[in-house]
């Protein structure tokens, strides 16, 4: 059932977004009459910086579902590389899926006169990443892009009931592609028990005893590792002047990417219990379950796409999707994030969007 919900949502958003990256050219109605005058249009001419903040992400990751914000900064340096830096965390306790359930099932009466009370203190998740990306080919090549005209004139009637329509603009595009390569680190909990009965494994203690496997067996998990793979980036950055309409730009940097990911550090911890009496509450006493049995995988690979617009405030997403080294059969992972960016120019000529449709 819990499998099912997963999918579910995972789809769901993936969907949205699909469909929203999709919405322009699917709605808008081409025109052919408009006349337009060029007012900008060069590739090169795009902010250094980028500072972005996530208010919302969803990571859909098998060893913890979780919900949080971010932020992330990118930067392109003398047209060879672009660096980015990343972080991400939950809002709470109530949006870290492993650490609430584990949190809630903590103690378990194991009989009539037994308490068993997990010692793990849960780690809540986060994630850290620092990359870059070598430009081993930089080009520019002449292209078309859909843009979408519209006037302040029309009433907000008039926008609702009306079909967004959009000219086809002959443009420059820049096409970059690159190798990146970097590294991550992330910290979690998680549901054991699930990852033990995926393996058919047991767990002993240091005394001999066999811990049944059981749905609600919490420890914590953590990976670090390299990551190294491919880039694809387009870049347009133009602004017109359409005749009875404001003016519109295009100035999307779009990059998708490709990543092998290896792990040389995974670790579990494992897993201590404390045993009670459930009318004293008196400790009868501890014991440790070691997880070295547990197996690991320590390969994994992502695929992911990145938007960026070249203004000094503007909207950012991205999505990834792959499999992240962790437990085995609880790599798989989707995730998804929005928000808003601040771009620096860093004393740079205007950028496209800041033209003077008069020319001034």
């Amino acid at each position: 059932m819990k499998k099912n919900i997963l999918y579910l949502i995972v789809c769901a958003f993936l969907s949205g977004g699909i469909q929203t990256l999709q919405a322009q050219s699917k709605t808008a109605a081409d025109k052919t009459d408009i006349e337009y005058e060029l007012q900008f249009d060069d590739p090169y001419d795009i902010n250094k910086m980028w500072l972005n903040f996530y208010p919302f992400y969803v990571d859909a990751f098998t060893t913890d579902f979780n919900v949080g914000f971010g932020a992330q900064v990118n930067y392109f340096w003398k047209n060879k590389f672009d660096f980015h830096a990343h972080a991400r965390t939950t809002y709470a306790r109530f949006s870290d899926f492993s650490k609430l359930s584990g949190t809630k099932n903590a103690s378990m009466k194991i009989d009539d006169d037994t308490t068993r009370i997990t010692l793990n203190k849960l780690n809540g998740y986060y994630y850290l990443e620092l990359g870059a990306t070598y430009h081993f080919k930089d080009e520019e090549a002449s292209g078309e892009s859909k843009i979408v005209v519209y006037t302040n004139r029309y009433s907000d009637r008039k926008w609702a009931s009306s079909v967004p329509e959009y000219i086809k603009v002959a443009s420059k595009v820049r096409k970059i592609m690159g190798i990146r390569a970097g590294g991550y680190y992330w910290s979690s909990s998680t549901n054991l028990g699930y990852a033990l009965d995926k393996q058919n494994v047991n767990l002993v203690s240091s005394t001999g005893n066999m811990l049944q496997t059981n749905a609600q067996l919490y420890t914590n998990v953590q990976s670090g590792g390299l990551f190294t793979g491919f880039q694809l980036t387009r870049i347009r950055n133009l602004v017109v002047k359409p005749k009875k309409y404001d003016v519109a730009t295009n100035d999307l940097i779009f990059s998708a990417y490709a990543d092998i990911i290896y792990a040389p550090f995974v670790q579990v911890e494992d897993v201590t219990f404390q045993y009670k009496k459930v009318e004293t509450s008196q400790i009868l006493f501890n014991e440790i379950y070691p997880v070295s049995n547990v197996k690991l995988k320590h390969l994994g690979f992502r695929l992911g796409m990145e938007g960026l617009f070249n203004r000094e405030l503007a909207w950012t997403y991205g999505a990834e999707l792959g499999f992240r080294p962790s437990l085995q059969t609880r790599g798989f992972y989707a995730n998804i994030h929005v928000g808003f960016s601040f771009g620096s120019k860093m004393q740079q000529k205007r950028q496209a969007y800041q033209v003077d449709p008069k020319g001034k």
